[in-house]
């Protein structure tokens, strides 16, 4: 009796852990396998699978000859009826697990096709000691929120990042995006 009494406590104790989160099934979901991308290197991804890629992950080399300065950038390009939300500043909103993708135009960032988001920036001077700009330079598993047009309809998606200043490199580790037209989506889930 007392073992069916330890039994029964165990299994109400594994009950009680936390679950592994719950994939929404109506999302197509990529691994993308922590796939880095270090200067002078790039990644494609087709979200919802058609063999077309609908976003690309990339670097560029850019000399100022006036602040006498190169730098080093880390971009995102959305492709032909692919979205990326954008503000007046040029940024892509980095969201955290558990925040809403929506379909329209959010807060300041307006969804606009083929556009291209530098994620962040190493900049090295003549003199004094390189340093980095951007708003994901410090990203840890965050998420850029994508949206597809597929027949006239939006799909929305993300991408979850992070960023390895030491290393120099961008680092994919999934994608999803709805298999449902016209709604919104939760990052990580």
């Amino acid at each position: 009796m007392k073992n069916c009494i330890a039994i029964l406590s165990a299994l109400f104790f594994l009950a009680s852990c936390d679950k592994p989160v719950n994939y929404d099934p109506g999302m197509i979901y990529t691994d993308l396998k922590n796939k880095e991308v270090k200067f002078n290197e790039a990644s494609t991804i087709d979200l919802n699978k058609d063999g077309i890629a609908d976003i690309r992950f990339h670097t560029m080399l850019v000399g100022d000859p006036i602040a006498k300065q190169d730098k080093r950038k880390f971009l995102v390009t959305s492709k032909v009826d692919c979205f990326l939300p954008v503000n007046p500043d040029e940024n892509a909103p980095l969201l955290h697990r558990g925040e809403a993708v929506p379909l329209e135009n959010f807060a300041q960032y307006t969804w606009y096709e083929i556009a291209q988001i530098e994620l962040a920036q190493k900049v090295i001077g003549i003199t004094g000691d390189p340093f980095w700009e951007g708003l994901w330079k410090s990203s840890s598993h965050d998420y850029l929120p994508v949206q597809i047009k597929v027949n006239k309809q939006r799909f929305n998606g993300w991408l979850e990042l992070s960023f390895d200043t030491n290393a120099e490199k961008l680092i994919l580790h999934k994608a999803a995006i709805s298999k449902l037209p016209e709604r919104d989506v939760i990052t990580g889930i």
